[in-house]
Parts: structure tokens; sequence; C-alpha cells
């Protein structure tokens, strides 16, 4: 019994799938709250698309630092599906869609997702490549 702090830490802290669970929920709320206004264009002080990008850049990006385990490209994947959902929602209520607020929103995610793919590149070119996916590794463990 060298380390008796370590035993308390480990019965004190909360499971890693709670955490997980905790960390999408939290992103989802913040991704909801951010970008629902943009889907009413009457609500927002400006009508301009760079709005677009700045909110699906957040969202993408805090969702890159929130979520460590999920993979990139559902992050990636989920984000791009929020604008087309954001964008098609005025048509619900009779407006028209507008492709550049909808071009907006993928840059945004684009730009929040680019440097990620481009540092796997890099590490990819550097030699840095595993032989089994993590996700197969789990799975024999």
């Amino acid at each position: 019994m060298k380390y008796p702090e370590t035993q308390i830490l480990a019965i004190a802290a909360p499971p890693l799938r709670m955490m997980r669970l905790i960390s999408a929920l939290v992103v989802a709320t913040c991704a909801i709250v951010l970008v629902a206004p943009l889907s009413m264009r009457a609500a927002m002080l400006s009508d301009k698309p760079f709005v677009d990008l700045f909110a699906f850049y957040g969202v993408t990006a805090g969702a890159y630092g929130l979520l460590p385990f999920v993979r990139r490209g559902d992050v990636a994947m989920v984000a791009m599906w929020m604008v087309l959902g954001v964008g098609v929602a005025p048509c619900f209520s009779g407006q028209e869609l507008s492709p550049e607020h909808m071009f907006g929103g993928m840059a945004g995610v684009l730009m929040a997702a680019g440097p990620i793919y481009i540092a796997r590149l890099r590490q990819v070119a550097q030699g840095d490549i595993r032989l089994y996916r993590r996700r197969e590794t789990e799975a024999g463990a």
C-alpha cells in the first residue's frame, strides 16, 4: 500500500462512460443553444453569412475539444448534418434556402475540422501509423 491517495481518486472518479455521456450532452446542448437562432433569420440582428461561419466553427471546435473519444470523422459528419438542418429549417416557415448561409456554415465546420485532418496527415507522413485500429484493439481486450 504505497500510494493510498490513488485508491481514493479511483473510487471518487466517475466511470468513463458516464463522463463521455455527460460531455456529449453538454456539447449537444451548447450546439443547440448556439445554432438554433440561425434557423430563425428574423430573430438575428445581422443577416450575414459570417455569423453562421463563426457559430459552426465554435460548435465544431468545441465538440472536438470536449469529446476526445469520439472519432474525428463522426464529429465532422454531425456538424455537417447540423448545417443542413439549420439551412433547411427556414423552409418550414415559408422562407427560401439561403446558399450563402449554408456555405458559411460549411466553411465554419471545415475551418474547425481541417487542422485536425492536416495534423493526422503530418503524423502519417512522419511514419506514425498503427497496425490496428483503436476500436479493433479495444474489442479484443
